[in-house]
């Protein structure tokens, strides 16, 4: 079923030459499933109950939600029968064309899944989401112009994380914060002490910790943390890793020390989370 799937969403857009699919009906088969290199967006348009399960979290349902669906991430959806909504499959080479902000708040490490929108953000996305359709169901379609309408929703999402949870915009690779968060994505696995990405920074602790603060709202090594957290979520819910195996993999010299900072995280031990996701 999942290969049939992936090569009717494949044909449809080598159809017109384009890298979005529209999805005007949605159900918890369908968005439990998406073909490989993409990643969707999904808005909720009447919904009251029922819940989407992810590597990170558990999301209640209700209307005017907004997901983002990104790649090498497992989701889990119990989407009641009556709810209504729609579905952005989009080829993930579009992703290649965002702006250093959006590839930012789109990377596969993003800890921003659902946005709960008001009533004026739900008819903006809502209003976005109806003129990628009207371009992919036009007569004449011109694939750049669907492209730019999703950089232009992409946009939208970013701009709301920012006005909810008080991100600004990173445009400039030579921002310290940025490459900072470069730097954890490629090292947090083996250091996971701030003075190392200071070093490398050539600034001083405290003043990446000044940075830091202004750009996340957090410390630098609270953002370490979190970071290695994310993964460890995410191998505990969706791979077979013993959890020693798990430890190991990031960086930690013992299964004690590994078990005890997960505790400090989220008040479960490493077994007990990995359970609970289990019989979610």
């Amino acid at each position: 079923m999942q290969q049939k799937n992936n090569s009717a969403v494949l044909k449809s857009w080598d159809k017109k030459n384009i890298d979005v699919i529209y999805q005007g009906e949605i159900s918890s088969s369908e968005l439990n499933r998406f073909p490989d290199n993409s990643f969707t967006i999904i808005i909720l348009d009447e919904c009251k109950e029922g819940n989407c399960i992810t590597d990170i979290d558990t999301y209640p349902l209700n209307s005017w939600q907004l997901f983002v669906h990104l790649p090498k991430r497992k989701y889990t959806w119990d989407l009641p029968l009556q709810a209504s909504g729609r579905r952005l499959i989009i080829n993930d080479s579009i992703l290649e064309t965002f702006s250093p902000t959006l590839k930012h708040t789109f990377s596969p490490h993003s800890t921003y899944e659902m946005i709960q929108s008001n009533e004026e953000a739900y008819e903006k996305f809502s209003m976005e989401f109806d003129a990628i359709r009207k371009e992919i169901h036009s007569e004449v379609v011109f694939p750049e112009l669907i492209n730019a309408r999703v950089r232009l929703l992409a946009l939208m999402i970013n701009l709301w994380i920012e006005q909810m949870y008080g991100k600004s915009a990173l445009s400039d690779h030579n921002n310290p914060a940025f490459r900072f968060h470069e730097l954890v994505e490629t090292h947090y696995k083996t250091q996971k002490g701030v003075a190392f990405y200071a070093e490398q920074l050539c600034i001083t602790p405290n003043y990446l910790g000044v940075l830091c603060r202004k750009q996340y709202k957090i410390s630098p090594l609270e953002f370490i943390r979190q970071r290695i957290l994310l993964e460890a979520k995410k191998l505990l819910h969706s791979s077979n890793k013993s959890i020693k195996e798990i430890a190991f993999e990031l960086g930690f010299n013992n299964f004690s020390h590994f078990s005890y900072f997960f505790r400090s995280q989220t008040g479960w031990t490493p077994k007990n989370y990995r359970i609970t996701m289990e019989k979610s």
